[in-house]
């Protein structure tokens, strides 16, 4: 590291301005268009591009301050930059933090407690990014149901910014150091007479950071990773965008025409508006589709401060557009609870009149967050001139919340346990009526005894048969080839399909072992048996129809018995399915199997999108308040269309056992139905093994000897 007399500052340079009003300006922008998109997307559908606009942001910001502290210091403090890191952002973080934590039980079912905890002690590590993209969440999904704490993503991004960007300053520094000694050596002087190049040396290695995590970037969006949206590999090259601009603005800015300034400062903004209005959940993001609101953000912070016609000044000057700045970052940290509160007690989204109401619930906590916490914490003369005490306070204020987070996971688990008991004494000794036999004796009433749920609704996402090497993942090339049973025996049944067919996996295989039959299977996730493309294979997010006529070849080489297939109403494919699964079908029958066609099962269309679980742990007394209208919960199953027009193909409906004429319940005969958003688990799908034997044509399923 370069000492302060290697660095030599030009006193005559002009004095870099402490306030930056346009700044300001563009982190209100940027959360207004976070929190518009957030409570309703239909009036900015590309409003997450504000979470960019923050990123370039702080990267500018951040980076001016260090270069100013090594070219006037020749040195970085890095506890001094750590600690007013910790002033500035942790004690908002945390109370948000501590205060959806403690809220949990009151708002949220049990069944989401643990994955709260699990969040919550993520975002007080400043690593929710990484456990969001390991768990693969699509941030743009429709379908997914957000944590109140997901958002602290891109908060978690930013502090990994600051934990390795100090270092990269210090090397430019270092660099320039060792150039100045090179140049006195080589000229004969003890001293060079030139202010050494920090900020050069800072571009260079700043352009290296910046192209590596923009190719990076573009690799996994174009490669269609989810994981993509949350790492800080594929972020970081934004934060770099804008310590580029700051390393390459000179402190008094840039240096042109103010006409120019005030038409790079509106083509920005432009941009802004344009991708906040156009953008949608289907833009490559944040590869490709994130370098125009990142080029829009850098034209904004360079033309900085204009005036006369065309400027911005009368905007960002404006006292509520400057509030709205001042307290942006406690606005971001408090609207998404509020939201995804409002959504789990209402069980659907804000209509537009709550969406305001609840704008202004958003921007009332924020201020009472940067009244109350942030600025008081910033500015508390306990910690603002004393490094190691703002460190050490901060060090005992994250074990603290640390340790709060773990409660609702704690509490989740004793609720677990006690429910887990009973579950398992039931299933010791199940009643009359239990599971699809309710439908028998009691017309499928929900409780035939007591009030025990099987599986609890904690543990209904593990009530599965767990094959990994027997179930490919949706972009997977190939469809895994499995057998079970004897397979010497003489008579072979196939399952083929996607995950609706793989959830028959298990109780085919029992049934299949009883009656001395082999079973195997060719199962692949969001891949239904036809060579019609679904729009997720046209989006890059998966691979199937390769690996389906592979399959199909496979079976038409050794052809089993019997075919099963089966597979989800709710995929949509570029063009009509039918077509193409009856051409499926009648090449299985050229080839010499029966086939039988399994029609989907029902699946709950819940309000708010809520999962059948959490809605029975929510009801725990009342499940029949999860069930679902029979209309809504069956859906047009083309391939058992298809399969119904072909001669000789039987087609199994076994909806009867799932729903009555009115409605499709979530628990039945004290066992619950589903065990995620569309399937069925395999507790209930056990109990309707004897159903299934029974409707499956003739010689399915030969009865074992002796």
């Amino acid at each position: 590291m370069p000492s302060a007399r290697d660095i030599v500052i030009d006193p005559a340079a002009p004095a870099p301005r402490r306030f930056l009003p346009e700044v300001q300006a563009l982190r209100a922008l940027a959360v207004g268009l976070v929190v518009l998109y957030h409570l309703y997307p239909a009036a900015a559908p590309g409003g997450f591009v504000g979470v960019d606009v923050f990123f370039v942001i702080s990267g500018f910001l951040i980076t001016g301050h260090l270069l100013r502290e090594v070219e006037s210091n020749g040195r970085i403090s890095l506890p001094r930059f750590w600690a007013a890191r910790v002033r500035r952002i942790m004690p908002a973080a945390l109370v948000t933090i501590a205060a959806v934590v403690l809220a949990a039980p009151l708002i949220w079912p049990v069944t989401q407690w643990a994955d709260i905890s699990k969040q919550a002690l993520a975002s007080v590590f400043s690593v929710q990014n990484w456990v969001l993209a390991f768990d693969s969440v699509d941030y743009l999904s429709k379908d997914n149901q957000p944590t109140a704490l997901q958002h602290f993503w891109s908060l978690g991004v930013e502090e990994q910014f600051y934990v390795f960007w100090p270092f990269v300053v210090m090397v430019a520094a270092a660099l320039a150091g060792w150039a100045v000694r090179r140049t006195a050596r080589v000229s004969g002087r003890r001293r060079a007479p030139a202010t050494p190049r920090v900020r050069a040396w800072a571009v260079l290695l700043f352009s290296v950071v910046l192209l590596a995590s923009l190719a990076y970037s573009f690799a996994l969006v174009l490669g269609a990773d989810p994981s993509a949206y949350f790492v800080t590999t594929t972020r970081v090259w934004e934060l770099a965008a804008g310590g580029l601009l700051a390393a390459l603005l000179p402190a008094s800015g840039w240096a042109a025409p103010g006409w120019l300034r005030r038409l790079v400062a509106l083509a920005g903004l432009a941009v802004l508006v344009w991708v906040a209005l156009r953008y949608t959940a289907q833009t490559p993001f944040p590869g490709p589709g994130a370098v125009l609101p990142v080029m829009g953000t850098l034209a904004i912070i360079a033309a900085g401060r204009t005036a006369g016609w065309g400027s911005l000044h009368p905007i960002t000057d404006w006292a509520p557009v400057q509030w709205v700045g001042n307290v942006s970052y406690s606005l971001y940290l408090w609207h998404w609870p509020v939201i995804v509160a409002f959504t789990q007690l209402a069980l659907r989204k804000p209509r537009w009149w709550e969406a305001v109401l609840l704008g202004v619930l958003g921007l009332a906590l924020a201020a009472a967050s940067y009244y109350l916490v942030e600025r008081p914490a910033r500015n508390w003369r306990f910690t603002a001139r004393h490094t190691w005490r703002a460190l050490g306070i901060g060090a005992a204020a994250t074990a603290l919340v640390a340790a709060v987070t773990v409660v609702p996971a704690v509490r989740a688990d004793a609720v677990g346990k006690e429910q887990a008991a009973a579950a398992a004494a039931l299933i010791k000794d199940p009643p009359p009526g239990f599971g699809a036999a309710a439908w028998d004796v009691a017309q499928g009433r929900a409780f035939v005894e007591g009030s025990v749920v099987v599986p609890t609704p904690a543990r209904a996402g593990y009530d599965r048969r767990s094959d990994p090497g027997c179930f490919a993942e949706a972009k997977a090339t190939s469809t895994p080839h499995c057998e079970f049973g004897d397979k010497r025996a003489k008579r072979t049944v196939a399952l083929v399909g996607d995950s609706h067919a793989e959830q028959w996996l298990d109780v085919l295989n029992t049934l299949t072992e009883e009656s001395g039959t082999r079973l195997v299977s060719y199962v692949k996730k969001s891949c239904p048996f036809t060579p019609v493309p679904r729009k997720l294979e046209r989006d890059g997010y998966s691979v199937c129809t390769s690996a389906n006529e592979a399959t199909m070849e496979a079976l038409e080489q050794d052809p089993p018995d019997t075919v099963i297939v089966a597979s989800w109403t709710g995929s949509s494919f570029v063009s009509d399915p039918r077509p193409g699964f009856a051409s499926y079908l009648e090449r299985l029958q050229k080839a010499g199997s029966r086939v039988v066609v399994l029609r989907d099962t029902p699946w709950p269309a819940l309000r708010g999108n809520a999962k059948a679980r959490d809605c029975v742990a929510a009801n725990p007394a009342r499940p029949e308040a999860c069930s679902t209208p029979k209309p809504k919960a069956l859906h047009t199953d083309g391939l058992a269309d298809a399969a119904a027009k072909l001669p000789g193909v039987s087609v199994v409906d076994l909806t009867d056992r799932f729903c009555s004429d009115k409605s499709c319940p979530a628990v039945i005969g004290n066992v619950l139905v589903y065990r995620d958003a569309n399937h069925v688990g395999d507790t209930y799908l056990g109990t309707l093994a004897a159903d299934l034997a029974g409707r499956l044509p003739a010689g399915v399923l030969r009865p074992a000897k002796g």
